[in-house]
């Protein structure tokens, strides 16, 4: 996420967030991760440097948890307007990758928005229903029509992919290449988009991408 927000805050993009469920086989209720894919060191350990690198706090999240409530949730937020799907988001990723938290469930996903000031009561409603999990259903199967088969993955103006947790040179060398402005003064910060904005979309799957 630090990489999107550097993006909007010094170039002149428009991100979208689009949900990617990565691990339909988990278990609804989330699963302990076994010690043969706990052990991958060597990727936990730069996933945690990069974000050491961005002042982020990151730990190891022993549950591997199912992300199609969340990512529901942050669907249900996309329709309450900016704030509250940045609010949602935030939280949700605050909950897996800095608090350890399993948030496959309801309740699950309902505590770790606890601190946001959305309508908890109108997101619990939505989630019971389901009213957004084909949204997400039709989504994944659209990405994996299209060969996403990972997160996160960026689409960077519909013609370069960015795979995985890269370094920020990565990104910043293909958006020069795309031609796209830098912002004149990055104040107040990635919020205002320029009317030609490069289109970026980013999957995600709450879950996967730092839990090794």
């Amino acid at each position: 996420m630090a990489r999107v927000d550097r993006m909007a805050h010094e170039f002149a993009v428009e991100v979208e967030w689009v949900p990617f469920e990565l691990h339909p086989e988990i278990s609804p209720e989330g699963e302990t991760k076994d010690k043969a894919y706990q052990s991958r060191s060597d990727v936990r350990d730069r996933l945690h440097g990069l974000a050491d690198a961005v002042g982020l706090h990151m730990q190891s999240n022993p549950v591997r948890s199912n992300g199609h409530k969340a990512l529901e949730a942050a669907e249900w937020a996309r329709e309450q307007g900016d704030d509250t799907f940045s609010h949602v988001h935030r939280a949700l990723f605050q909950a897996y990758f800095a608090d350890a938290a399993n948030i496959s469930t309801i309740d699950q996903v309902d505590a770790a928005v606890a601190e946001t000031d959305i309508d908890r009561a109108a997101l619990r409603g939505a989630l019971e229903a389901g009213t957004y999990r084909e949204r997400v259903d039709e989504y994944t199967k659209l990405a994996r029509e299209n060969g996403i088969s990972g997160t996160p993955t960026f689409i960077l103006d519909d013609k370069f992919v960015i795979s995985g947790a890269q370094d920020w040179s990565v990104f910043e060398n293909i958006l020069t290449r795309l031609g796209v402005p830098r912002r004149a003064v990055v104040e107040p910060g990635p919020a205002d988009a320029a009317p030609d904005a490069a289109p970026v979309i980013a999957s995600e799957d709450v879950q996967d991408h730092a839990d090794r």
